[in-house]
C-alpha cells in the first residue's frame, strides 16, 4: 500500500506544474493582446496628435501671412491661432509650444537671426514678433488613458508631435497658362508690350464676403497681346498637352521665381482657351506675371517677346485673378465689344493700357485680389504684399 501511495505523488505534483505553466500562459496572452490593443490606441491618438500639430502651424503661418499687410497683427494674434487650433483638435490637458521661423523652417530668435538652436529660438507667446519672421514649429503633445493597458500595470501614455508651416510668396500651386505683364502699354502694332512698369500697378481688391458675391474693389478689362510674330501672352507648362486641356485639368506647377516659362505655339490658342477660361467663372486663379526686367540670361529681358514661334517669358511674380470672363471677340472701335465695353464705368483697362491695335486678339476681366492660398512657397525672402499672392506651406 506504501508503495502505491508513493507512486501516486509525483502525478499531483506534475499536474500542478502545468496548472502554473497555464497560469503564466494565460498571463502573456492577456499582455501581448493589451499590448497590440495598446498600440493601435497609441497609433490613433498619435495621428491625431501629428494633424493638430499640422492645423496649428497652418493657423499660424496664416496669421503671419495676413501681418504682411496688416502690421497691426503681432506675436498674440499668433499665439491665439495656435492655441485655438489646439483647443479644438485635441483632448483637454492637451499642450502646445511654438517657436518662430524664416521662411526656410529654421528656429529664430528674437531678434530675427536664424538658424540657431532651438533652445534659443523665440517662443510664440512670449510677447515678440522678430523682425522677419515667416514660419512657425509647433510641438504638440496629447495625454490619453489606456485602453487595456491597465492590465499589466500601464494607466496613460502621452503622443506627441511636430509640424513646421511657412508663409510667403507663391510660386507653386494651380496656374491659369496666361500671363500678365506688369509692364503692358497697349496692343498696338506688332503687339508691343512696351517697356516701362505701370505706374503704381493695379489695385488690389478684396475677396467676395460672400457665396455668389463679387470683390470689392476695381475691375479691370485685361488685353492678351501677339508679342513678336506669332505668340500670345499664353504658357506652355505642359508641351504633352493643348492649350486649353491645361486649363481645364488645372495642373498643379512649381515656378522658379524669376526664371523663363515657354509660349504654347498652339494654332489660335486664344480662341481656343476661351471656353476652358470662362467655366472658372466666379473663382479665384494664379496667374504669373512677367517683366521686361534684364537678367544675366536675358540683358533685354522677355516679356515684350520678339522670338515669334520660340517666344518665352520672364516670371517675376504671381498675382492672383478673381475671374469673370475671357472674350476673343475684339472689335476695334466698337463699344459693344466684350473687350470694350465699360459698363457705366465699372470696368476700366489695366492702368496705362489700351487694347487697341493689331497685336490685340483677346482679353480677360476680373479682379486683382490680395489673397493667401495653399501652395509652394518660395525662399527668396519675404513678399510683396502689394503685388504677390500669398503662400501657406507645410514642410514638415
Amino acid at each position: 500500500m506504501n508503495m502505491i501511495a508513493s507512486a501516486g505523488r509525483p502525478r499531483r505534483a506534475a499536474t500542478g506544474q502545468i496548472l502554473v505553466v497555464a497560469a503564466l500562459a494565460m498571463v502573456a496572452i492577456v499582455s501581448l493582446v493589451a499590448l497590440v490593443l495598446e498600440g493601435g490606441n497609441a497609433y490613433a491618438h498619435q495621428r491625431q496628435t501629428q494633424n493638430a500639430a499640422d492645423a496649428a502651424a497652418d493657423a499660424g503661418a496664416a496669421v503671419i501671412a495676413l501681418r504682411f499687410t496688416n502690421t497691426s497683427l503681432n506675436d498674440g494674434n499668433v499665439n491665439t491661432a495656435i492655441q485655438n487650433s489646439i483647443a479644438v483638435n485635441l483632448a483637454a490637458g492637451s499642450t502646445a509650444t511654438a517657436y518662430y521661423t524664416n521662411v526656410k523652417g529654421q528656429f529664430m530668435n528674437s531678434v530675427g537671426v536664424a538658424p540657431v538652436a532651438k533652445v534659443n529660438a523665440a517662443v510664440v507667446g512670449n510677447g515678440v514678433f522678430p523682425p522677419g519672421a515667416q514660419g512657425v514649429a509647433v510641438n504638440a503633445s496629447q495625454p490619453f488613458g489606456a485602453f487595456i493597458g491597465r492590465a499589466i500595470g500601464f494607466n496613460s501614455f502621452t503622443s506627441s508631435a511636430e509640424a513646421t508651416a511657412v508663409a510667403g510668396a507663391l510660386v507653386g500651386g494651380v496656374f491659369l497658362p496666361v500671363v500678365f505683364p506688369v509692364n503692358i502699354s497697349s496692343c498696338e502694332g506688332s503687339g508691343s508690350l512696351g517697356s516701362q512698369e505701370i505706374n503704381g500697378g493695379w489695385t488690389l481688391s478684396q475677396p467676395p464676403t460672400s457665396a455668389g458675391g463679387t470683390p470689392d474693389g476695381q475691375e479691370y478689362i485685361v488685353p492678351l497681346c501677339k508679342t513678336g510674330t506669332g505668340s500670345f501672352q499664353i504658357l506652355d507648362f505642359d508641351s504633352s498637352l493643348k492649350c486649353e486641356e491645361e486649363i481645364a485639368l488645372g495642373l498643379e506647377t512649381t515656378l522658379t521665381i524669376p526664371g523663363y516659362v515657354d509660349s504654347d505655339n498652339g494654332n489660335d490658342c486664344a480662341k481656343k482657351i476661351v471656353d476652358a477660361v470662362n467655366s472658372k467663372h466666379g473663382t479665384i486663379v494664379n496667374v504669373p506675371i512677367c517683366d521686361n526686367g534684364p537678367d544675366a540670361d536675358q540683358p533685354i529681358g522677355n516679356c515684350d517677346t520678339k522670338g515669334g514661334s520660340n517666344a518665352e517669358y520672364h516670371i517675376v511674380k504671381v498675382a492672383s485673378f478673381w475671374l469673370d470672363y475671357m472674350s476673343d471677340g475684339n472689335k476695334l472701335n466698337d463699344p459693344n465689344s466684350p473687350c470694350q465695353s465699360l459698363p457705366n464705368g465699372s470696368r476700366i483697362f489695366l492702368p496705362g493700357t489700351d487694347i487697341e491695335g493689331n497685336g490685340s486678339s483677346s482679353c480677360i476681366v476680373g479682379w486683382f485680389i490680395r489673397y493667401v492660398t495653399a501652395g509652394t512657397v518660395g525662399t527668396d525672402g519675404p513678399p510683396d504684399a502689394n503685388n504677390d499672392t500669398i503662400g501657406i506651406q507645410l514642410i514638415k
